[in-house]
């Protein structure tokens, strides 16, 4: 509370939190920013690509919590503590129905695993880590079965080894039974019928020094697990009804922001910018959607202006086209960056500047550094102080200032149209595996609240 900030450690994956034509998704996810936003704070989140050092993060201090699915074992229970459980679930049996098993009863009776007894001289792959090889440990123990467990590293995480058992690398897996029922949506040829546990808890894994943090999380929850919105939310992914398409899960798995992240990169390659910023822009400006037309008149992925496209080499009959629209844009953000570095040079936060000129217009943003420097403000410094002079231009003692050459101006929206982006490309630099190559974005450190959906930019400049 004192920082602002819930410090989450997540798992990427489809259920708990992934990110899908850009935009952050997942039951975990969803379920925490409700529950910052009840209590004021930012959530900042860390992907733990492995899966296998998420609690010892945790217990290192490396976090105030993590989420990612977790089943409550006593195994687990001797490192951390738990939330109160946010649903239940129990483990099922991934096979793959074979097609002569499909064709035949006989053949179905004889290939498939009805009972964990039935286990006896099968092979069975899981996550060496997982809550699942500790169940089938139990079970060896429990029956004297002979089975091959196969632990398998932690890099390979429980999607893929469902998508294995469909594709027919390995025979078998185990998974939680709401994550095998979604991923059953876009693997018909899987069987998950066959339980090998009791109903178990799902929960938040917190520190063992933690109380009072457990203690307000419980008390949140006991309010909303019952909510109809917490069953929104929770239908919205673990439900029967779910059907998202295999390119949908191809994509999560691949670590994909969008469908157009090779162009993006290409184009930033060539500007020398981090593409995921560039993406963060188009997810701002149109959710990726190349289509999309404003009721100003911008185009496109980058919402380009016609006279802006012409400007940059590209006819308004052709910024529709993914890469034309592109090209538009992105000559526009480079000659904006030209402009900012000759008039601020050793600045940090030239990329504000350039995002909030594409947004509103150069001439918007001049004024608001000319109001910063007539109010004893920094007029190289954005957050707090160029920004605050850009949203006080709605007022008329501001916009009608000698010094503001442009008049009147919706400020709001590019306060948040910059903060909003920044806040989108942290969870892109967290989602993929690259390396951040903007040196000049080293103060993004402190993360601003996303503040919802802003409307689509102009490039009136």
């Amino acid at each position: 509370m004192k920082r602002g900030t819930l410090h989450v450690l997540m798992d990427n994956n489809v259920a708990s939190y992934y990110i899908l034509k850009g935009q952050p998704r997942g039951f975990d996810y969803e379920i925490l920013k409700w529950y910052c936003k009840d209590h004021g704070l930012n959530l900042e989140i860390d992907v733990i690509p492995n899966f296998d050092y998420i609690l010892d993060s945790l217990t290192a201090g490396k976090g105030d919590l993590a989420a990612g699915n977790l089943t409550i074992t006593g195994e687990r229970l001797r490192k951390v503590q738990f939330s109160t459980p946010l649903h239940y679930t129990r483990q099922v049996l991934v096979q793959r129905i074979t097609p002569e098993a499909r064709r035949s009863r006989s053949k179905r009776k004889e290939w498939l695993v009805d009972h964990v007894l039935e286990l006896e001289g099968r092979t069975i792959h899981v996550n060496r880590t997982s809550s699942f090889a500790e169940r089938l440990y139990n079970i060896v123990r429990e029956n004297g079965i002979q089975m091959d467990i196969v632990e398998v590293p932690a890099d390979v995480g429980y999607t893929r080894l469902i998508e294995m058992v469909s594709e027919g690398d390995i025979d078998l897996t185990v998974a939680d039974e709401n994550i095998a029922r979604l991923h059953r949506a876009y693997y018909s040829n899987l069987d998950i019928n066959t339980p090998i546990s009791l109903t178990q808890a799902i929960a938040w894994a917190i520190p063992p020094d933690r109380d009072s943090l457990k203690m307000s999380i419980n008390n949140w929850l006991a309010t909303k697990t019952t909510s109809a919105r917490y069953n929104i939310i929770y239908n919205k992914y673990f439900s029967n009804s779910i059907r998202n398409s295999r390119e949908s899960i191809r994509e999560i798995q691949d670590g994909r922001i969008s469908s157009y992240d090779e162009m993006i990169k290409e184009r930033a390659q060539d500007m020398g910018w981090d593409w995921r910023l560039v993406a963060a822009l188009i997810h701002q400006e149109s959710r990726f959607n190349a289509n999309a037309k404003s009721p100003f008149g911008a185009t496109g992925l980058m919402q380009v202006m016609p006279a802006t496209g012409e400007r940059f080499g590209v006819s308004p009959s052709e910024l529709h086209i993914p890469a034309q629209n592109l090209q538009a844009g992105t000559g526009f953000l480079l000659w904006l960056e030209d402009y900012w570095k000759r008039k601020m040079e050793d600045s940090t936060d030239i990329k504000k500047f350039i995002l909030a000129s594409y947004n509103v217009g150069l001439g918007h943003v001049i004024d608001a550094r000319n109001l910063a420097i007539k109010y004893n403000l920094e007029p190289d410094v954005w957050y707090d102080n160029v920004e605050v002079m850009l949203k006080n231009k709605m007022l008329p003692k501001y916009y009608n200032d000698p010094v503001v050459d442009h008049g009147y101006c919706r400020g709001s929206e590019p306060y948040h149209y910059v903060r909003n982006i920044l806040e989108i490309y942290q969870y892109y630099r967290e989602f993929t595996d690259h390396n951040s190559t903007l040196e000049d974005l080293a103060d993004l450190s402190t993360r601003p609240t996303l503040m919802g959906n802003v409307g689509v930019g102009k490039l009136d400049e």
